[in-house]
């Protein structure tokens, strides 16, 4: 006896996988516009991160069109972003560093004006770190027979007096107290006396803060009054501070 045979059925095919359309794009904005918004505040690689966010802005409305839509929207929005970003810090960037130039410009006007219109006797000049320097007016002095130089025509004694503004301490050695000096626009000497009443007072010491020192110092001048300056220098290639008046 012969049983019929079963039919065998083949399983339906299965359809193959719907193919994405611009998905690598999609990736790639998203990537880029990432890069963009992390290196956006860096002024140093922000022009670079700003060119790539813009490439990915592109690939990303490309991708729009595509089958990753959604991702390629966030990478559009990011690309946005990291565009926007830069352009605000770089707009900050550019205030700061105008208010950088402008207080230079500021500070160089003020040595400029201290150039034309140097401080004279019983004024004080304050260099930026809170030292300051004032120099009384001239008065005349007698030089003793071993004074030096020999055959001093006339000398005058100068009272210099250092305040030291600054938060730390100040060594008067560091400063150039009053070795720039001119009468009539000739160099002039200091005047060192051990028997008369033109005998200076400098020394080297240190001003704590809050301190003053003061010191006397006389030079050899002319017969005749006329125009002395005095230029003072704390430390090496600093501002100077130059003193001009009548002695």
């Amino acid at each position: 006896m012969t049983y019929p045979t079963q039919p065998v059925y083949a399983p339906p095919p299965v359809a193959p996988p719907k193919p994405t359309r611009f998905g690598a794009l999609a990736w790639t904005a998203l990537i880029l516009g990432i890069v963009g918004v992390v290196g956006s505040p860096i002024i140093i690689f922000n022009n670079l991160t700003a060119i790539a966010a813009f490439v990915g802005l592109v690939l990303g409305i490309i991708a729009l069109f595509g089958t990753r839509k959604i991702l390629a929207a966030i990478g559009v929005v990011l690309c946005v972003l990291a565009i926007v970003f830069t352009v605000v810090a770089q707009q900050a960037a550019v205030k700061e560093l105008d208010k950088i130039l402008d207080q230079g410009a500021g500070s160089e006007t003020l040595k400029q004006e201290a150039l034309t219109d140097p401080p004279t006797w019983g004024k004080r000049y304050t260099w930026a770190n809170g030292l300051s320097v004032e120099v009384a007016a001239p008065v005349a002095c007698t030089p003793g027979q071993y004074a030096v130089p020999q055959d001093i025509a006339r000398a005058v004694k100068f009272k210099v007096t250092i305040t030291n503004g600054a938060s730390a301490a100040f060594e008067t050695a560091l400063l150039s107290l009053g070795n720039d000096a001119q009468f009539n626009g000739k160099k002039v000497s200091k005047v060192f006396d051990s028997s008369g009443d033109c005998s200076s007072t400098v020394d080297n010491t240190t001003v704590l803060p809050g301190k003053t020192y003061t010191y006397e110092v006389a030079y050899s001048v002319g017969a005749e009054p006329g125009e002395m300056q005095l230029v003072f220098e704390p430390t090496f290639n600093s501002d100077k501070a130059a003193f001009v008046g009548q002695a």
